[in-house]
């Protein structure tokens, strides 16, 4: 319940700057705009469809202050996209990581399940979140521990896996 409310707090910690950065502003414009195509773009096999959300340039490193920036303004676009068929994390997992590869960043994404109860039955519980380094990146411990990472994704690891 509190990273919830953690998040929740952050990404709408970003609204002050929105108000005196009109980049901030276009940015998170653009970012709800890909949270909105997300649906669609999740219908093809899931690798296909990562690689598509892969960005192949970098060029918005000069449009923020910091990587915690970027973050936020991601969080508060998935955050802001409630109609969207796609859960939270994912939403956020899928902007932050294009943003952030965008920006530079090698973060790398991963999907994770674990047994809802604890204890192996019928109800399952799945999460995204991005790695850097081989280490959870802005993502609260208790949002990613306890989950077995089903599936990673970064263009690294697909060329060398070719």
């Amino acid at each position: 319940m509190w990273a919830r409310f953690r998040h929740l707090w952050l990404a709408f910690s970003a609204l002050p700057s929105l108000l005196v950065d009109a980049r901030r502003r276009t940015l998170l414009a653009e970012m709800r705009v890909f949270c909105r195509a997300l649906p669609a773009a999740l219908n093809a096999p899931l690798p296909n469809a990562l690689r598509a959300l892969t960005p192949t340039e970098y060029a918005i490193r000069d449009a923020l202050q910091d990587e915690a920036t970027l973050c936020r303004l991601a969080d508060l676009a998935a955050l802001l996209d409630r109609c969207s068929p796609l859960g939270l994390c994912l939403r956020r997992s899928l902007t932050r990581y294009h943003f952030l590869r965008r920006a530079g960043v090698p973060v790398v994404l991963q999907f994770g399940a674990k047994f809802a109860s604890g204890q192996p039955d019928r109800n399952i519980n799945g999460h995204a979140w991005l790695t850097l380094d081989g280490q959870p990146y802005y993502e609260d411990d208790e949002n990613w521990r306890g989950f077995t990472v089903m599936f990673s994704y970064s263009p690294e690891i697909f060329q060398s896996a070719s």
